[in-house]
């Protein structure tokens, strides 16, 4: 984090010396493309204390619904790193295979319960919606994120590779082989886009 501060320092003194005309106009050009640019930046701190959260509504089986136990009525919205449930309220999209079983597994086990929320200890803490990108604690200790792909609910999302990728990875696997869930019976054309492209040989 040091050098970004060092680098912030420096292209703001170029910017200042350039408005004041002690510094040709390119260089305060240069400074403000530096500031803009670490604007843009994830700060990713090593790691995060557990948010304790109030699961208030299951929108589908990778997205969920919480109110922030240490406020009054704050909602915010998650995404569960990792794992990639079929679609049941896409706009663009009909309703997937599983998508109806994902959720109802998802409202099983969560549903109007008090869980924690573990962010990344690198990478992002929110996706491009806005919601936040997490793994939930269940109260019985169990990863609800691993259970979806344990239990053959959803598939091991590779397409944004995080820290447990090989271990979820190994969640699917098994899952596979064991014909859990979806795994059972799901077709080629009912696994999603990324995944058919990402595998083309996953059924076989």
């Amino acid at each position: 984090m040091k050098h970004k501060f060092w680098i912030s320092l420096a292209a703001v003194i170029l910017t200042l010396a350039a408005s004041f005309g002690l510094a040709p106009a390119w260089l305060g050009l240069v400074g403000n493309v530096v500031l803009n640019e670490l604007d843009n930046v994830k700060v990713t701190p090593a790691t995060f204390e557990p948010y304790l959260v109030n699961v208030t509504r299951i929108v589908d089986g990778d997205t969920i619904e919480v109110t922030m136990a240490s406020t009054t009525g704050e909602t915010e919205m998650l995404r569960l790193i990792g794992v990639d449930t079929p679609e049941t309220k896409h706009p663009g999209m009909p309703v997937q295979f599983f998508g109806p079983e994902a959720t109802q597994f998802v409202t099983n086990y969560c549903d109007g319960k008090a869980v924690l929320l573990h962010f990344q200890k690198e990478g992002p803490r929110r996706g491009s919606y806005g919601r936040l990108l997490v793994y939930v604690e269940l109260p019985s200790g169990e990863i609800l994120n691993e259970e979806i792909i344990r239990h053959g609910f959803g598939y091991s999302y590779t397409k944004y590779p995080h820290e447990k990728t090989e271990a979820y990875n190994l969640l699917q696997s098994q899952a596979q082989a064991a014909g859990r869930g979806l795994w059972g019976s799901v077709k080629f054309e009912d696994l999603p886009g990324w995944l058919r492209k990402a595998s083309p040989n996953i059924l076989k």
